[in-house]
């Protein structure tokens, strides 16, 4: 099992709840529409989505359940390289993982061999690190009308992001002494999980 393994438990209580599938993109660093994708492909299982009343099949606008997210992470990085049922195999065993009803060790087939622990502690790593910016922005209506800021500035999340597409890095936090390197990911992984 990697080191830096994380379990569904040690997520805050504000990662444990539906996931929009913009945020699930986020998460595992993809575009909306490769997330469209992996909804559309039919590998993940019908018990990855919370819908509400009324929706009987899984859509882009689909709610997804946090244990979605290393099964699409496994999706989308490592499923291309498999058979679509080799794909979908996998991406059971990672439910029974999650679910506790089998160990979280590597999966050999034959030659083939496929790192399902590191998958799913990246992925959930990657959920951590979206809770982190959750928790690095904050929007109050007394500060600059309600728009998500950096928590302990008035720089607006979306602006900085903006900006970040004109200039690099390093040039904004010169600009922005009060910024990290880190708060500006955070700020970057807010957006697009938003």
């Amino acid at each position: 099992m990697s080191s830096d393994y994380l379990n569904f438990s040690e997520l805050p209580q504000a990662m444990l709840r539906p996931v929009a599938v913009d945020e699930t993109a986020a998460v595992i660093g993809v575009s909306r529409d490769t997330m469209i994708c992996v909804v559309k492909n039919g590998t993940l299982p019908k018990s990855a989505f919370h819908r509400s009343k009324g929706t009987s099949t899984p859509s882009a606008r689909s709610m997804t359940r946090h244990i979605t997210c290393p099964m699409a992470y496994f999706d989308a990085t490592t499923g291309p390289l498999l058979s679509i049922h080799m794909r979908r195999r996998m991406i059971q065993q990672i439910a029974k993982i999650l679910r506790g009803s089998v160990p979280n060790e590597v999966f050999e087939i034959g030659a083939m061999r496929i790192d399902l622990p590191s998958s799913i502690s990246q992925a959930i790593s990657k959920m951590a690190a979206l809770a982190a910016a959750e928790s690095e922005v904050i929007s109050d209506p007394r500060t600059r009308d309600g728009l998500p800021v950096i928590r302990g500035t008035r720089i607006g999340v979306y602006e900085m992001v903006d900006l970040c597409k004109a200039e690099a890095d390093h040039y904004i936090l010169e600009k922005f002494p009060i910024l990290t390197r880190t708060l500006l990911e955070h700020a970057k992984l807010y957006a697009n999980g938003a």
